[in-house]
């Protein structure tokens, strides 16, 4: 039998074609005729840690080994070659089986042979190998280390083969033999040289010099080392000349040592410097991109062992002159003219692998002279512009330092035992530096000048806008003159847009407001941004409205030291409440508004595109605007800005810019302006739930307009106080105001007011249980809703008027009201009673058993209140969304909706909101056989409309009561309320 092992692993059986076995036969030839360990052959398969099945699979592998080479022989028979004793096995490998054995008998005899018996012996030993050693088994330590042992022998072969070959100048064989081996391991210093020496003898100079510089190249690129002088005195005997002292020049200057982060952009550099295109590190100043490009100049020197050369662009002198001087040349061999140094900087840079540094680029026409010409060369250049104009050059920007990065930065400057003391200041130290490592840089030395100076009291002088840059320097290294600088290198034109961009508190603008700040077309207003972006002294990204936002960056603001113009600012203002007041108007629409003639069309499309989007992205900045132009007395836009502000925010979460509008007509003693803010104001308070202060603002707002003799106003007030009376209980006062209301506002001819006050008269008397007097109220409503100027009031009181119809049994007459209700409030775009139209259609489809249209319509009415931020209203339609389902027979969902409802009603105070809940969360627990908590939630809802005044809906929940408690007790309640709906009682 045969083993073979210089190779691919063979024998002269078939052998497992698994891994496992050949890996543990691999083992065993390594030490044939030996006991090997079980642990050794686990360690060798597992070298990471052996899984615990490991002694197993050791045990099947070498089952079918025997299987292979002793195949049919038992275990214990001493003819089996793979014997077990010792908790290991061996391996039974005869004389002559082993091509180790037969390598090692050559090199044996070729030692004590002479002449061309010796140069026999050697090449057959060499003969036996078929490639490197296991070369298609998975190694470990222990084959891994036995490989090697073999490839050093065999190299110590080949070196004796070779030299007697080339002492009987037989170079054609050297040059065959050892071509495949040095393309294999390039940086082997007695292959190159030995094959050096054959070309050389071949007659082949250039090929045998090329040998060895790719020899130089290969040391310097995976060791780091020069050639030694073995191979230095082969060059000298080629060339006649060495190579130079040091092998290359390197200029570059130390690498910081407390560099910290920018991981992704040294992976970057690392790819990029592969190829000769330029690497341009373009940011901010301050950023760091010095410190980088020397950092990752480092390491990948070894990539370019013919020099590392650096240039500040800034500092005076002709830089290829430096750069050929650094490469050896004589002074005198320099051109006194600059075309001559280009020229010859070119000839020296084609064949070298060059690193070159240029720092403070400031135009592409400075920087492309200095690129080395060859493929081999790279260059990093450093700069505060894109340089966008150098062709194929790799862009790679350096950002804002990420925060853990500059703690981690701070911490190594400052030390982390000081830091780890005080966290929070640290965090308010770092907001400061507004992410520019010099910055961090700078306060990390400050703080290690000081070291009584604690890092709260540091933050608290950072924080004062008018010291930070001073507090920001420390010895030399000071943030303020490096701005400086960025600044002076911009135009004049660029430096202006600059100081118009810094609207104070604003931490970003958006691109509209920014054009509007410039006061120039929207082209002209881009192109100047972009320039300013590109330059690094702003900041620009999309926001989720699909706005772009320019951010100009904390301490490029201070280092202005100039306040906007003001012109600019309020020409930004009006544009920014234009664009309030579209948004406000897009939310309640279900399509977009017409466009305004006081913005640019695509702004007012965008926003009309998703005013939700640009509500969240502009509320801070809005209040900020509201407060700036009460601030600069400006109050008629102050006004204008609080107005919008609070239509799209909220009188309740927009907080004292919202309520500014209010106090700046009450200052000003203007009744009738003081009046509709009340107004105004009561609506929100009723649309957000809060019906105490509803009414209040509701009845200032009444005596206002009484004050001033504004009678369509009164009745607007009454209506609405009306509303509210009516859901807290309080019928008998909504009865008395809509009288009134309606007098007044027949007085002064007002039909759109009389048409509303008729519809809630309508509702008000159905719930009161007189049908008759209901429908003359709406039949009055629709009629005088025709000959308004718009259909809105129309499409509201068929709304109401449609409620009340279904209720009654009159379900065709409904819908037909609700289907032209809901076609005129989408043309109207009024959202808010779109979704109250889709909750009556949700209503009345639950009552004709279209359970899916039922669903569809309330499911796109909750939609629309949330969208809106009308909880309270959103409130209702899950009752109606509980009360549908429930018809429907889906009593889960039923019941999470109606606890909604309820929530939100006893949350909100609305009794007779909470009257619905419980009556439809009664009939739900009565449909489930539940009869306590039915005749529990139907008892307390019947009560709760006795007290308001409701007589129908009480009579309702009564009679729902009747039908799970049989004692009899509500009947003499039921007479009473069918008494009060037959003969019309008017509440007092």
């Amino acid at each position: 039998m045969e083993f073979k092992v210089l190779g691919p692993l063979a024998a002269s059986v078939p052998l497992p074609s698994a891994a496992q076995p050949r890996r543990v036969l691999a083992v065993l030839l390594t030490r044939p005729n030996e006991f090997v360990h079980r642990d050794t052959l686990v360690d060798e398969l597992w070298p990471q840690g052996p899984p615990s099945s490991a002694a197993a699979v050791v045990q099947m592998a070498v089952s079918k080994l025997r299987k292979a080479l002793s195949p049919g022989v038992p275990v214990d028979d001493e003819r089996q070659r793979l014997r077990s004793g010792r908790s290991g096995y061996r391996l039974m490998v005869s004389d002559g089986e082993l091509d180790v054995t037969g390598f090692s008998e050559l090199t044996a005899a070729a030692a004590r042979a002479a002449g061309d018996e010796r140069k026999e012996l050697l090449e057959r030993a060499l003969g036996l190998w078929r490639g490197r050693a296991f070369s298609d088994v998975p190694v470990g330590p222990l084959v891994e280390a036995h490989r090697l042992w073999l490839e050093d022998r065999r190299c110590s072969v080949l070196g004796k083969l070779v030299e007697l070959e080339l002492a009987a100048g037989d170079h054609k064989a050297v040059a065959d033999r050892l071509g495949p081996e040095l393309a294999a391991r390039p940086g082997d210093e007695r292959l190159a040289g030995w094959l050096a020496e054959a070309l050389h003898g071949l007659g082949r100079r250039d090929a045998a010099l090329a040998v060895l510089d790719r020899c130089r190249q290969a040391l310097w690129e995976h060791a780091g080392v020069s050639p030694g002088d073995d191979l230095l005195a082969v060059r000298r005997r080629i060339s006649g000349t060495a190579w130079s002292a040091g092998g290359s020049p390197c200029r570059l200057p130390a690498a910081t040592p407390d560099f910290t982060g920018r991981a992704a952009e040294l992976a970057d550099l690392g790819r990029a410097v592969r190829s000769p295109a330029p690497i341009v590190l373009h940011g901010a100043a301050g950023a760091g991109k010095s410190a980088l490009a020397v950092q990752a100049a480092w390491r990948v020197r070894k990539r370019f062992p013919d020099g590392q050369l650096v240039a500040d662009l800034r500092e005076p002198g002709d830089v290829l002159a430096g750069f050929l001087r650094a490469l050896g040349l004589a002074e005198a061999e320099l051109p006194a003219d600059r075309a001559g140094l280009l020229s010859l900087w070119q000839s020296h840079s084609a064949d070298r692998r060059l690193l070159v540094i240029l720092e403070n680029g400031r135009s592409e026409a400075e920087v492309r002279p200095l690129l080395p010409s060859g493929p081999g060369c790279a260059t990093i250049v450093t700069t505060r512009r894109r340089l966008a104009g150098l062709v194929g050059a790799r862009p790679v920007e350096v950002g804002a330092l990420p925060y853990e990065d500059a703690r981690l930065l701070l911490g190594e400057i400052a030390g982390e035992a000081r830091l780890s003391a005080e966290p929070d200041a640290v965090r308010r130290v770092l907001a400061c530096c507004d992410g520019l490592p010099l910055a961090v840089r700078a306060a990390g030395m400050k703080l290690l000048q000081r070291p009584r100076l604690s890092v709260a009291e540091f933050a608290t002088r950072l924080e004062n806008e008018r010291l930070r840059l001073d507090e920001l320097a420390a010895g030399d290294l000071a943030v303020r003159p490096v701005l400086a600088e960025s600044l002076a290198e911009l135009s004049a034109r660029q430096r202006d847009s600059l100081r118009l961009l810094g609207f104070p508190g604003a931490t970003e603008i958006a691109d509209w407001f920014a054009t509007a700040m410039l006061g120039c077309p929207p082209g002209e207003a881009a192109e100047l941004l972009d320039e300013l972006v590109d330059d690094h002294v702003l900041r620009a990204e999309p926001d989720q409205a699909g706005f772009l936002r320019y951010r100009l960056p904390g301490l490029i603001r201070l280092a202005l030291r100039e306040p906007p113009d003001p012109g600019a600012l309020r020409r930004a203002l009006t544009v920014m409440a234009a664009l309030a007041e579209h948004a406000s108007a897009a939310l309640g629409a279900g399509y977009p508004p017409s466009r305004r003639a006081d913005v640019p069309a695509a702004v007012s499309d965008r926003v009309a595109a998703d005013p939700a989007g640009w509500r969240a992205a502009e509320t801070a900045n809005l209040a900020l605007a509201v407060r700036t132009a009460k601030n600069h007395g400006w109050t008629g836009l102050a006004m204008r800005l609080a107005d919008a502000y609070s239509d799209l925010v909220g009188l309740r979460k927009g907080g004292s810019p919202a309520w500014l509008g209010f106090g700046i007509v009450r200052d000003r003693l203007d009744v009738p302006a003081e009046a509709e803010k009340l107004l105004k104001l009561g609506h929100a308070h009723a649309d957000a739930g809060d019906l105490a202060r509803a009414r209040t603002c509701f009845s200032l707002a009444e005596n206002r307009f009484r004050s001033v003799g504004d009678q369509p106003g009164t009745g607007a007030a009454l209506v609405a106080l009306a509303d509210v009376d009516a859901d807290t209980g309080r019928a008998g006062a909504a009865v008395y105001a809509l009288r009134e209301a309606l007098d007044l506002l027949r007085d002064c001819g007002d039909l759109a007011g009389q048409a509303m006050a008729s519809a809630q008269f309508g509702s008000l008397w159905d719930d009161l249980g007189d049908f008759r007097r209901a429908k003359e109220c709406f039949d009055a409503s629709l009629l005088l809703s025709l000959h308004c100027e718009d259909g809105r009031q129309h499409d509201r009181s068929a709304k109401r008027y449609a409620d009340v119809l279904r209720r009654n049994g009159r379900v065709d007459e409904a819908g037909a009201l609700l289907t032209s209700a809901l076609i005129g409030t989408r043309s109207s775009r009024e959202r808010h009673w779109e979704a109250h139209v889709l909750r009556s259609l949700g209503d009345l489809h639950a009552k004709t058993g279209d359970a899916g249209e039922s669903e569809r319509c309330l499911s796109r009415s909750l939609e629309l209140f949330e969208d809106v931020g009308h909880r309270h209203a959103a409130a209702y339609t899950h009752r109606s969304f509980g009360e549908s389902l429930r018809l429907a027979g889906e009593h889960g969902r039923a019941a999470e909706h109606l606890s909604l409802a309820m929530s939100t009603f006893r949350e909100l105070g609305d009794r007779r909101g909470g009257g619905y809940a419980l009556l439809s969360f009664g009939r739900l627990r009565a449909d489930e056989g539940v009869a306590t908590e039915a005749a529990e939630g139907l008892r307390t809802a019947a009560g709760l409309f006795r007290e308001l005044g409701f007589p129908v809906w009480e009579l309702r929940a009564l009679q729902g009561l009747s039908a799970v408690d049989e004692s009899g007790r509500q009947r003499d309640r039921a007479r009473e309320a069918l008494t009060k709906i037959r003969f019309g009682v008017t509440p007092a």
